[in-house]
């Protein structure tokens, strides 16, 4: 189930078969107008190339992302076993999902966005991608390890958390990042939000998308590049 939050020149033929006229000659100026006119073509191609090589369109810089509330502390545990706290991730950007290893919803295609995030921004190790699971009593380090796999996780880089309490958790995902979760209940399972959002390297949050909607990668990379040159007392 699925909860919203939002935190935005031609030679010329004879007509005979198998001859060809060609007029020699001083070139015309339509001529000279299409040899500029592919020079041109050929440059913004060039240009354009250059803008879509860190990994999406390039909008203009815009004004600043507005400055959200902060991550609160937390502890948790890592897909390999390790307790990951605010500390980790202290000094960088970093992105966030919420999922549930079991969810038959959107939890798939959301982590299927975060890889291809985590594909564009290859050439940028210093942003890391983190998945809250929002079920960690099923989801425990192994399972959530596995799930990793599925997706081609880079574990160095890409996080996948959980913890020994489901309503500690859903309590940092509601209070400390500002998104939907409703606990599962008789036959309806675990409702949550689809944003991923951004967090800067003071470990505020910037900005949220809805992962499903497609336009979504262009603009998390535009605001991930937007908080990479911000200096790190911004």
């Amino acid at each position: 189930m699925v909860a919203t939050t939002q935190v935005t020149g031609n030679a010329e033929s004879s007509g005979r078969a198998g001859t060809t006229e060609i007029v020699e000659g001083n070139p015309s100026p339509t001529l000279h107008f299409a040899l500029w006119c592919g020079l041109a073509i050929v440059l913004v191609g060039i240009v354009g190339a250059a803008a879509w090589s860190w990994g999406g369109r390039v909008d203009a810089p815009g004004p600043p992302l507005q400055i959200g509330p902060n991550v609160p502390e937390f502890s948790l545990i890592g897909a390999d076993g390790r307790t990951v706290t605010n500390a980790d991730l202290r000094g960088s950007v970093w992105l966030a999902d919420f999922v549930f290893t079991r969810c038959s919803g959107p939890c798939p295609t959301l982590s299927a966005r975060m890889q291809s995030l985590q594909s564009a921004l290859t050439d940028r190790p210093e942003v890391k991608l983190v998945t809250f699971t929002l079920d960690p009593k099923n989801d425990t380090p192994s399972v959530m390890a596995d799930y990793a796999k599925r997706f081609h996780a880079d574990l160095n880089r890409w996080w996948f958390l959980t913890g020994d309490n489901e309503a500690a958790m859903h309590d940092l995902v509601e209070k400390g990042l500002k998104q939907t979760v409703i606990p599962a209940k008789d036959d309806q399972p675990i409702i949550h939000s689809v944003y991923i959002i951004v967090i800067d390297k003071a470990g505020r949050i910037r900005s949220a998308h809805d992962g499903l909607d497609p336009e979504s990668k262009r603009l998390l990379l535009r605001d991930v590049k937007k908080l990479l040159a911000e200096p790190p007392d911004a």
